[in-house]
């Protein structure tokens, strides 16, 4: 590998973290009964990805590892019904070394670095980091409060409800009543990329931020106007709100509320002015404002329903909905249906709030059944329905022929490019089906067991499909263990037919557990198809988990 930088954990980390775990192993069960868990998970693959062109190739060297560790009972013997309080923290190191792997020597670092001997700024990306760390979760929680009544969390922590998976820096009160009823209230700064141990996977999409640090005016750094579209990121402040059932355990519903507001400084236009010059937005203004409700009702005797929706203030639409339906025929086969809705929406300073957003509608049904103890099989198949203004076979070059770009001896007329974009006569919704298709099947036997899926969605803007077959055997009593896949793919896209192919790969692993805290994995994989030749991956994944 070229141009790689040796990457550790910031130091103040690396050193807080060695020392927690070594205060607790140290002393993992003292006069209070602590109990003390510790887990760590080591995943490294290194592999190569090509372009859509195919003229350029991305070395990839990946190393993520999470580490965690949780304290419990901090107020002695737990006791049932009793306050009892903990601590809890997973961080994670989410490293690619082959970031500038693939420069030469003229550009070498210059996907991290602004300045290099092709010149500036020739391959930089901001915000890319080659080893960045994300402070996962990190809170202290108390349950039992006051009778059963109070609960709290204190740090950054996880929502995950009818709006999605979602963290924040923040307290959160529970509030348990004995009369089926639970409420949260919780407020702080959603967690966003560029804020330190942080990332951006929690933010609505649509905006592309990061740290500034660095940026400037001077001819060796990078300045706000190369990368407009690079917004500031600013702490977000956000609160929410949800009442939830706490009651019979066959039903289970809540209501959530959520609302996070955006801060500082926004670059407002791509390109510069007559004048030069750069319109923004400052100030607090609204990032998401939504409301989402989600109800699960299960009887193990019979069946389940669950359903839920969202409302977008912001947008004013409903955002998506879900329902399904199912039933269990006796211990061995499930009947079920399921249908899901799903509108694209965006944080609301993001340019992609003007532009049409259409819904996709899935609609599935699903079997599965068990005819013997070591066999199950399973199988689903449905619709997927994508709607879009005006007709997408028809539109452009309606819209190119209206405003007088589609020959060079027409003057060009802007009004009658917006007579037909505007014109509700030429915006009437169409539908394009794609059909779904899933089945796999499962035998196992006594130290190993076979696998066999296959899956498509095929419609008029294309295919994909496929199948593989996967087996796993395990040696002393489960200690020793190898495996494999061999699959078999084959995609094609109408508006790029030369993107068509198909592909054969397979994948070998063994794995061993020396002992019973650790468990070590390693595969290859080999994919072949005529558009990237030869693809070769190396996994590696090494878990350890201590408690006491």
């Amino acid at each position: 590998m070229r141009g790689h930088r040796s990457t550790r954990l910031p130091r103040v980390v690396a050193s807080g973290l060695a020392a927690l775990a070594t205060a607790i192993t140290a002393h993992p069960r003292d006069a209070r009964a602590l109990d003390f868990e510790v887990q760590s998970d080591t995943a490294a693959q290194a592999y190569q990805v090509a372009s859509p062109w195919g003229d350029t190739i991305l070395d990839r060297r990946r190393l993520m590892q999470t580490l965690s560790l949780g304290v419990y009972n901090l107020q002695g013997d737990h006791v049932p019904g009793r306050a009892d309080f903990a601590v809890v923290l997973r961080v994670r190191l989410d490293a690619d070394f082959g970031i500038n792997g693939h420069l030469g020597d003229a550009d070498r670092g210059g996907e991290t670095s602004y300045l290099t001997e092709a010149g500036p700024g020739v391959r930089f990306v901001p915000g890319l980091q080659q080893a960045p760390v994300d402070l996962m979760y990190a809170y202290v929680e108390g349950r039992n409060l006051l009778n059963g009544w109070l609960g709290f969390r204190a740090g950054r922590q996880y929502v995950v409800d009818s709006l999605g998976w979602w963290s924040f820096d923040g307290a959160l009160a529970r509030v348990t009543t004995p009369y089926f009823v639970q409420a949260e209230l919780y407020g702080g700064l959603e967690q966003r990329g560029g804020l330190p141990l942080s990332t951006s996977r929690y933010e609505r999409p649509g905006v592309w931020r990061g740290n500034h640090a660095g940026f400037g005016t001077a001819g060796d750094q990078p300045s706000v106007t190369d990368f407009p579209s690079y917004q500031y990121t600013q702490p977000a402040p956000a609160f929410g709100v949800s009442l939830e059932s706490n009651g019979p355990s066959w039903i289970h519903g809540r209501l959530s509320y959520r609302r996070v507001y955006n801060t500082g400084t926004s670059v407002t236009q791509q390109f510069p002015d007559p004048t030069g010059g750069y319109r923004t937005a400052k100030g607090l203004r609204v990032s998401q404002d939504r409301l989402g409700y989600a109800l699960d009702l299960n009887k193990s005797d019979l069946g389940a329903i669950k359903g839920g929706v969202t409302y977008d203030f912001y947008n004013q639409i409903v955002g998506s909905y879900y329902g399904g339906v199912e039933a269990y025929l006796g211990k061995r086969a499930t009947v079920g249906a399921d249908i899901d809705y799903f509108v694209p929406t965006f944080d609301a300073d993001s340019i992609f709030n003007w532009f049409t957003k259409s819904p996709i509608t899935t609609a599935t049904a699903r079997v599965w059944v068990a005819p013997t103890q070591r066999l199950d099989l399973s199988a689903y198949g449905g619709v997927r329905i994508w709607m879009a203004d005006g007709d997408p076979e028809t539109f452009g070059t309606e819209q190119c022929r209206a405003s007088g770009l589609c020959s060079g001896d027409q003057e060009i007329d802007p009004s009658n490019s917006k007579t037909f974009t505007r014109d509700p006569d030429n915006r009437e919704i169409s539908t394009t089906i794609d059909a779904l298709a899933n089945v796999s099947g499962r035998y196992r036997f006594g130290t190993g067991e076979v696998g066999l899926r296959g899956m498509m969605q095929a419609g008029a803007r294309g295919h994909t499909g496929g199948a593989d077959l996967s087996g796993e055997k395990r040696f002393d009593g489960g200690r020793y263990r190898v495996g494999g896949r061999v699959s078999v793919y084959d995609w094609n896209d109408p508006l790029r037919p030369d993107r068509g192919a198909t592909s054969f790969g397979y994948v070998l692993g063994a794995g061993v557990r020396p002992v019973q805290q650790a468990d070590l994995r390693i595969e290859w994989e080999h994919d072949m198809n005529r558009l990237v030749g030869q693809r070769f991956r190396i996994v590696a994944l090494l878990n350890l988990r201590l408690g006491g």
